[in-house]
């Protein structure tokens, strides 16, 4: 009974909480983006390696709750090339799923943000089948209509890599992504 009374009595002053706010609308993001290979970063890979490269796509609703934050689940999937071993290169197939909060700088049209997500990131074929993540970002975004953003995905756990994969990947991409977005509802304050 006390279980339940407490409960009742958190989710009531969550609900509170978000609803006392100044909140304007919920979006939905979408789009694309860009890995950039490790050797972007390490001048001893070799230039035709496309280590930790490659790209994907995401959808983020995400609730716009006051002029300077927002929180959102960004769902991703990404392909990430391995390690450039034969002619035959391969890519790990990467789904996360990251509950991500953003602080605007700016109210103006244009804001730049600072943002975190952490969450569950799944190596495709590999283990462990669930992984903990975490994701910083910096972006900026124009109007309510599109977000660029620079973000780095980091895989905290040890990914134990298929023996029959060629190649291997470390842990993290590193990517560039373009997102537009759309109303799905408005509320009033």
């Amino acid at each position: 009974m006390k279980q339940l009374l407490l409960l009742i009595l958190l989710i009531s002053s969550i609900y509170n909480t978000l609803f006392a706010q100044n909140f304007r609308d919920v979006r939905l993001n979408f789009g694309f983006q860009g890995n950039f290979p490790e050797r972007v970063f390490n001048d001893e890979i070799p230039h035709h390696n496309n280590k930790n490269g490659g790209g994907g796509f995401h959808l983020y609703p995400k609730w716009i709750y006051n002029n300077q934050n927002s929180v959102g689940l960004n769902m991703e999937y990404v392909l990430v090339t391995e390690n450039f071993q034969t002619d035959d290169i391969g890519s790990f197939n990467i789904i996360s799923l990251c509950p991500t909060f953003n602080h605007y700088f700016l109210t103006s049209k244009i804001r730049p943000f600072v943002g975190i997500g952490i969450g569950s990131y799944s190596v495709i074929y590999h283990s462990p089948k669930i992984n903990l993540g975490i994701k910083p970002l910096v972006g900026i975004s124009f109007g309510k209509y599109f977000d660029l953003s620079l973000e780095y995905n980091r895989i905290l756990n040890r990914v134990r890599i298929d023996p029959m994969s060629m190649g291997d990947f470390d842990n993290y991409y590193f990517g560039i992504k373009g997102s537009l977005s759309a109303g799905l509802l408005r509320l009033k304050n």
